[in-house]
């Protein structure tokens, strides 16, 4: 399989399951996280994987602000445009696509593995922190009130690892199985 059918493999497929974040679904139980990680093992410009990551987390929590969360920006007139949680989760990606890509030089289960724990509890991190550092936070501005933000992002923690293997695991699996039939249909066309 060529290069370029690899990358729009690749970008299409990233592209496409991102749509499941537009869909009901658990709090926290969405691909964006295993896109990220895709994009770091596949995409040889690791810029892309975090730019492609950051666009379909802007896009779809663009639709979403304005749709079903529009009643979380009650001072905003209009169009929401941008909040400051999106900073946090932008910050998360960045760092999930930088990791990654180090775990994983070589495509292997371990390796996703890993960067899936990893992705996750980045996530985690810095998602809650920002729920606290939010200067409309619900939590005191002391070492406490952090505290008390990781404590109830707990769950939100349990969706995300889960959303990840399962994810991850389809992304990958699609790909692999993608790969697969294309290399087999190019070395059947040549025969």
């Amino acid at each position: 399989m060529n290069r370029n059918h690899t990358i729009i493999a690749v970008i299409l497929l990233m592209t496409v399951c991102a749509f499941a974040r537009l869909i009901p679904h658990m709090p926290n139980f969405t691909p964006v996280e295993s896109l990220a990680i895709f994009g770091a093992a596949y995409l040889s410009k690791k810029h892309w994987a975090f730019i492609i990551s950051v666009l379909v987390l802007y896009f779809s929590d663009f639709i979403i602000n304005n749709t079903v969360a529009r009643s979380f920006f009650p001072d905003v007139q209009g169009i929401v445009w941008f909040s400051s949680y999106m900073v946090y989760n932008f910050i998360a990606m960045a760092l999930i696509v930088l990791v990654s890509s180090k775990i994983i030089s070589k495509v292997t289960v371990k390796n996703v593995g890993m960067s899936i724990l990893f992705a996750s509890i980045i996530f985690f991190i810095i998602t809650n922190f920002g729920a606290w550092a939010n200067e409309k936070s619900l939590y005191s501005s002391d070492f406490s009130g952090l505290m008390a933000s990781f404590m109830a992002g707990i769950p939100f923690f349990r969706n995300s690892l889960l959303s990840n293997i399962i994810f991850t695991t389809v992304i990958f699996g699609s790909f692999e199985i993608y790969t697969s039939i294309a290399t087999r249909q190019k070395s059947t066309a040549g025969s």
